[in-house]
């Protein structure tokens, strides 16, 4: 008998162990709150390339880049890059466009697709997008905001 019990024993501390030993824990989530200031880039056709600054958190301050193309999507389907020293950010946004005057409008939803340093495990779905600029396009002001995983 003593020799069955040291397997069962031993089986037993193994089941112990195994569910007691820690499971890969949930990203983290964490608010995103980012404010970009962009300029239109000279450019010709359907597809509009803007670049400028962001800031806000997490991801501190930095320069972005925008690639939008007009008629696709809700009304704009945008890519973008934020990139700091920590590392960049790169999403997708598809917007809904309206005039308001000399304003155009932009409101939809975007998603945070991969990153590189400090940022290559952020990822975010259903963020919100809005901004507005002034149809000579010298200056648009969009805003991200949502709930990100890193």
């Amino acid at each position: 008998m003593t020799i069955l019990r040291t397997p069962i024993a031993a089986l037993l501390c193994l089941i112990a162990l195994a569910a007691a030993w820690p499971t890969s824990a949930p990203a983290a989530t964490q608010s995103l709150d980012v404010r970009v200031s962009v300029r239109m880039l000279p450019t010709g056709g359907a597809t509009l390339l803007q670049e400028g600054t962001f800031s806000g958190a997490p991801l501190g301050r930095g320069g972005v880049r925008v690639r939008t193309a007009v008629g696709q999507g809700r009304g704009s389907v945008v890519t973008f890059v934020l990139s700091n020293r920590r590392g960049t950010v790169r999403g997708t946004g598809d917007v809904a466009v309206t005039f308001k005057g000399s304003l155009i409008l932009y409101e939809g939803s975007a998603r945070i697709t991969g990153g590189t340093g400090a940022f290559s495990s952020m990822r975010g779905e259903a963020l919100r997008v809005t901004g507005r600029g002034e149809l000579s396009g010298e200056q648009f002001f969009v805003h991200l905001t949502g709930r990100v995983s890193s």
